[in-house]
Order: C-alpha cells, then sequence, then structure tokens
C-alpha cells in the first residue's frame, strides 16, 4: 500500500483516537501555564495551608538542647509581678544567664522607653553583649510611627532590590545602646489568613539595612560583622542567599522578595522553655543552660506578643525566632529553588504521561488480550497522582528543604484526566448512536440497542415469550430473478422490504429478519415463565389482553401490506413468466427469541412452533387460493367470526394437525400476456 493510501485510511482513525487525548493534555498544559506561572498568587494561600499540614506531620519529636527558652509566662507574672519589670531585674536575668553558662543570649523584648536603672541593664548589656530585639511597620501593616534608636545596621553602601522598605519602628532607648550591641528585628510577614510563615530576612529604613533576630544572633555568635548578598545562579539554589563576610556564617537562603522561609521543623513542645520566675529563683536544673543559646521572650497574653503559627491560632512570637536559629544552626532553612517551575512542569508531564500509559495498549497486550483501563477511570488515577504530588512536596520538603508548589501541576493533571474522560466519553456516545443506528437497520431496534451496551458472547442469550408472527413471502419470484435483470429483481426487493417495515413499525411490529424474499415480523409479548402453565388471576388476564392487541395489531399488518403490494409488484407480469403475488401467513403463541452462536459469529432469531406454523401458511396461500391465512392461536386471540375457517390440516414437517383460517381479502384480477 502506498503511503497516501495509508494516510488516507489511518489519519481519520489516529484523530478518531488521539483527538480526546490531545484536547485533554492540550487543555491540562494551558491549566498548568495559567496557575503556575500567569496566576501563582491564586493557589498560593492553599499550597500555604497544606504546607502547614506536612509541618505538623513531619516534625522532630525530640528535645532541643542547644537553644533554650527563658519564657516570661503567666507565672512569672504572678511571682514577679506585673510586666514591664524593674530594669535593675531584667538586668538580673542577663547575670543569671551568664551564671549558668549560656553561650549567647538573646532578647526578643524592646526597651523603647526610658525607666529607672536604664545605667544597671546597659552594664549588663555591655558586659553580657545579649543581641536585642527591634520592631518594623511594614507597608501596610504598621504605622509610620517611630520611637527609640535603630541598631545593628548592616556595613551596606545602599539597601539592595529584593528587600522591603520600612514605614516606622520600635527600638531600643538611646540610653540603653553603646558600641558593639547587636540588635535584629522580629517584624513578622503576616499571611492572609493570620499565621506566620515568613520573616524579612533584610528590612530596610532610610538606605540602612537591618538583619533579622536571628541572623543577628547568628552573627553575634559566629563574630561576624557585615553579611553579604549572593543571588543564586544554580538551578537548584535559592533565588538569593545571605553569608558572612568573612565566611564564618553558612550561606542563608533566601525567597525571591528576600524573605526567610520560617522552617516549623520542631514541635512546640520539642524547646525546653523554663519559666523566668525559675530561673530569678534559682530553680534551673544545673548545666542546662551551658553552652546553650538562650531566648528570652513572653508567652504571656498580657505582653502582646502572640502570633498564629501552623501548630497554634494563639503561640508565643519567641517560637518564630526559635525555629529560624535552630534551622539556621543546621543549614535547613527552606526555599523555593529557582527550578521550580522546572519541577512542576516535570510533575504535570509526568502525570500527564502516566494517563497516557494507562490508556495505552501495546500490540503486545493486545495479543494477550488484555485491556486498558477505562478511559472514565483517568479523574481517578489523576487524584492518585495529586496525592504523589503532595508526598513528593514533603519529602523535598523536609529532607531537601525545597518548597516546590505541587497544586499547579496536580490540578492540570486533574483537568486533562477530566477533560480527556469527558471527550473520550462523548466520543464513545456518538460511537455508539452510530453503531445502534446501523446494528438497528439489520437487527430490530431493542436488538441492536442491547448489543450496542454489552460485550461480545458465546453463550445463548435468549428468552421464550409470547408473540405474534407475520410471514410475508412473494411467490414466483425465483423464476424472476432468473429471467429479469439483476438490477430489476433487487428494485422490486427493495420495494417490498420498504413497504414491509413501513407498515409493521406502524402498528408497532417488528422486522425481525428478510430471508432471501421474504419478510419476518414479529409482535412481541411478555415472557413465559417455566411455571407459565399455573399462571391465573389478574396476570392471566392482563397477558391475554396483551397478547390480543398484539394479535389484532399483526393481522391489521397483514391486510395493509396485502393492499399495500398491489401498487409496488410489477402488474402485468413480464411476458412467459407467472405473476408475481404475496401470501402472508399469521400466528399467534410462545417463541424463542434472542442471540446464538460464537461470539465472533452470531445471529439473532425467533425460532419455535409458532414460527414454523406462519411459515407453513405461507405456503399454502397458492393452494388455498388466499393471501392471507391465520392460525388457530391468532384466530382464537382475535376472534374467528370474520375469519372464513379453511378445515384442518397436517402442515408440512408438524406431528399434529392445526386448524386454518382465511381471511376474506378481495384480491383484484391481474393481468395476464
Amino acid at each position: 500500500m502506498s503511503q497516501q493510501g495509508r494516510w488516507r485510511g489511518g489519519a481519520p482513525q489516529w484523530i478518531r483516537h488521539r483527538g480526546a487525548q490531545l484536547a485533554g493534555i492540550g487543555l491540562g498544559v494551558l491549566v498548568w501555564l495559567w496557575l503556575a506561572v500567569l496566576s501563582p498568587a491564586w493557589l498560593q494561600p492553599w499550597q500555604e495551608r497544606i504546607t502547614d499540614g506536612i509541618w505538623r506531620l513531619g516534625s522532630h519529636d525530640r528535645d532541643e538542647r542547644r537553644l533554650i527558652i527563658i519564657d516570661i509566662d503567666e507565672r512569672s507574672l504572678r511571682e514577679v509581678g506585673p510586666w514591664p519589670w524593674p530594669r535593675a531585674l531584667q538586668a538580673q536575668i542577663i547575670q543569671k544567664l551568664a551564671e549558668q553558662g549560656a553561650a549567647l543570649q538573646v532578647l526578643d523584648i524592646v526597651f523603647a522607653d526610658e525607666r529607672a536603672g536604664d545605667a544597671v541593664l546597659l552594664a549588663a548589656f555591655q558586659q553580657y553583649q545579649p543581641v536585642l530585639a527591634q520592631v518594623f511597620a511594614l507597608p501596610g501593616q504598621g504605622d509610620n510611627t517611630t520611637a527609640g534608636q535603630l541598631a545593628g545596621a548592616l556595613g551596606w553602601a545602599t539597601c539592595p532590590v529584593p528587600f522591603a522598605q520600612a514605614s516606622g519602628f520600635l527600638a531600643n532607648h538611646p540610653d540603653l545602646l553603646a558600641a558593639g550591641i547587636q540588635a535584629g528585628h522580629i517584624t513578622p510577614r503576616f499571611s492572609d489568613d493570620g499565621v506566620v510563615r515568613m520573616q524579612p530576612a533584610i528590612l530596610c529604613y532610610r538606605d540602612k539595612a537591618y538583619s533579622a533576630l536571628a541572623l543577628a544572633a547568628l552573627m553575634q555568635a559566629t563574630g561576624e560583622t557585615s553579611l553579604t548578598l549572593q543571588r543564586g545562579t544554580a538551578w537548584f539554589s535559592a533565588p538569593w542567599h545571605i553569608q558572612g563576610a568573612r565566611g564564618a556564617l553558612p550561606p542563608i537562603p533566601l525567597e525571591q522578595d528576600g524573605d526567610l522561609r520560617i522552617p516549623w521543623h520542631h514541635k512546640p513542645d520539642n524547646f525546653i522553655s523554663i519559666s523566668a520566675a525559675d530561673l530569678l529563683s534559682d530553680r534551673v536544673p544545673p548545666d542546662l543552660l551551658r553552652g546553650a543559646w538562650a531566648l528570652v521572650g513572653s508567652s504571656a497574653f498580657g505582653l502582646n506578643d502572640t502570633i498564629a503559627t501552623p501548630y497554634s491560632s494563639a503561640a508565643a512570637g519567641v517560637q518564630a525566632h526559635a525555629q529560624l536559629m535552630t534551622a539556621a544552626m543546621d543549614g535547613r532553612i527552606p526555599y523555593t529553588p529557582r527550578a521550580h517551575l522546572v519541577l512542576q512542569a516535570l510533575g504535570a508531564l509526568l502525570g500527564m504521561g502516566l494517563l497516557i500509559l494507562l490508556v495505552r495498549q501495546p500490540a503486545a497486550a493486545q495479543a494477550r488480550s488484555s485491556r486498558p483501563i477505562p478511559v472514565h477511570w483517568l479523574p481517578v488515577a489523576a487524584l492518585g497522582w495529586l496525592i504523589i504530588l503532595l508526598l513528593v512536596h514533603a519529602a523535598l520538603l523536609l529532607w531537601q528543604q525545597w518548597w516546590v508548589g505541587w497544586l499547579p501541576a496536580a490540578l492540570a493533571v486533574l483537568a486533562a484526566a477530566v477533560a480527556w474522560s469527558m471527550i473520550a466519553h462523548a466520543q464513545s456516545r456518538i460511537d455508539r448512536d452510530r453503531l445502534y443506528t446501523h446494528l438497528s437497520s439489520y437487527l430490530p431496534a431493542p436488538v441492536a440497542a442491547a448489543l450496542a451496551l454489552q460485550p461480545p458472547s458465546s453463550a445463548i442469550k435468549a428468552s421464550t415469550r409470547h408473540v405474534c408472527v407475520l410471514f410475508a413471502d412473494i411467490r414466483n419470484f425465483s423464476a424472476y430473478c432468473e429471467a429479469r435483470p439483476p438490477e430489476e429483481a433487487a428494485a422490486v426487493l427493495h420495494a417490498f422490504f420498504s413497504t414491509a417495515t413501513r407498515i409493521v413499525q406502524e402498528e408497532g411490529g417488528v422486522i425481525e429478519a428478510f430471508q432471501g424474499d421474504a419478510v419476518l415480523a414479529v409482535w412481541y409479548g411478555e415472557p413465559i415463565a417455566v411455571d407459565d402453565a399455573r399462571l391465573g388471576g389478574a396476570d392471566a388476564a392482563n397477558t391475554g389482553r396483551a397478547a390480543s392487541g398484539n394479535a389484532q395489531c399483526a393481522l391489521q399488518a397483514a391486510i395493509n401490506l396485502q393492499a399495500a403490494m398491489h401498487g409496488v409488484l410489477p402488474d402485468p407480469a413480464p411476458a412467459g413468466l407467472e405473476p408475481l403475488a404475496l401470501g402472508i401467513g399469521v400466528e399467534s403463541g410462545p417463541a424463542m427469541a434472542g442471540s446464538f452462536g460464537l461470539a465472533s459469529r452470531r445471529t439473532h432469531m425467533v425460532l419455535g412452533r409458532t414460527v414454523t406454523i406462519a411459515s407453513r401458511l405461507v405456503g399454502m396461500t397458492a393452494d388455498l387460493a388466499h393471501p392471507i391465512l391465520v392460525g388457530e392461536g391468532l384466530a382464537a386471540q382475535t376472534g374467528a367470526a370474520h375469519l372464513q375457517s379453511m378445515g384442518t390440516f397436517l402442515l408440512d414437517g408438524m406431528r399434529v394437525p392445526h386448524h386454518v383460517y382465511a381471511y376474506p381479502l378481495f384480491v383484484p384480477s391481474r393481468s395476464t400476456h
């Protein structure tokens, strides 16, 4: 076969089978482009909320002893007194921490106003060098007021592009600041749902850059005096990262906008928390603080340091700083890699490829008669892929520290699966309707409808029913076919079949078969049970009424068909031929109807005594000179008063004589040559 021939024969079939697939995959690609590239913020809140669940399920369940929280809790306020405490008492906390051997002190407290005892507190700051806190007002999250004096400015000539500009600040009083005192901001970035998931690594105010409290603590611990900002260049590196100018501080990855993604690796209970009251009363276990970082903060609700976290809707703000500091110690700050869109696209393409493999049937599989999964199961497979992408996202986050969005890829695969299955279903409906249309032109409509929905079978699928059978045959047609051109004989036969089909359907019957120059039509009644002989009461009456109605319709169809054929059969007959005439036999009774044969070649037929009688009556129409003969079963149902008894005959092939009736029909004389 030529290439052109293969194209003509194969292209429509290829397009037919691939059209739904290509449409579904194309829609999936468009959905991914929209969700991941054009409108990434649309799904971001949902991805963050689901990531909160990953933190809760995958967080560590062991004590963190490198950082100890000194908590100004409700018990401390009850035992020591209401906040704010005297500056001398706060200086005593710093001194107690030093006596306990704390390696670094970080104060999540802002001393913004001037109070008595500031000199004592300043002396403690100068002696023990704690890291102080300060707060900035972000645009849209605070006002433009300023209080105190900022400290800890980085030695940068200007503030780089990725970092946000603050509109105001709350810092420590100038009388508490001295040379060498480090400070870091504790400004959170609130998500739309109020949960703190990000913190700006650097905030700018009047062209000066100020680091976050966790970075300031790291600088103090490593001896770094400044930081450097580097742009990520590798595919899987962070967009930005900060590291110490001298190299003592390892690189800290940042998001595209310069934020630190807070790693909620630890459950809140993993951090050892000491009440400030216990510290002041020397009730701290020996050596618990030795060599550890001491983070002083507050969980008391009256101190207004409460935030929402993935673990709680009301948690102490010190929790976020503790998570950042310990994660920075381990080099486990999560970030979104520069190639996150590539990874998302890979997830979407792999999912769509999986859909193709699931419905694809290789030649080897066809040889084994195996079947691919039905197309309507593709959305279920897409949901399974969604779960796989979620697990991959969790694994990358917990072990690789990569935050890669997964919902765009998952929804793209789901959209492709739904579109593919819907289009394939529509095509299947069209194919089924087309198949039914073709089958119903060769088979009875109910049979065609059943076959269009059922797989092939080699079993007998038949049932015994009460039927009325009309058998019509053109006499002398064989001789006519022998003497006349085939086209002429075909035209006569076509006219006969068309007329018979129209009349039978008008009377509610079904054309069961065209057998040579004969037509077999059936009016189906109710199925007959095995114990039908014991049927009685209302059921028997209903069955009798239905059979009587079918009998009247069958007889009327015979009358109408006989009348209609006078204008269809050739008149006069061609020279030398007997005239064509129509003989009709009608009978009513039980018959078996169904499909028989192997799955590779089956036939639908009606068989039984009733069909045999109708066929034999047709053969007797010429001998008895009556075009319509009626069996005794149908005569009993229609009433024999309008029928003419022809006597009892032993029909060919039958063992019991049968009463035959004729319908008195005026048949106009036919001209002969």
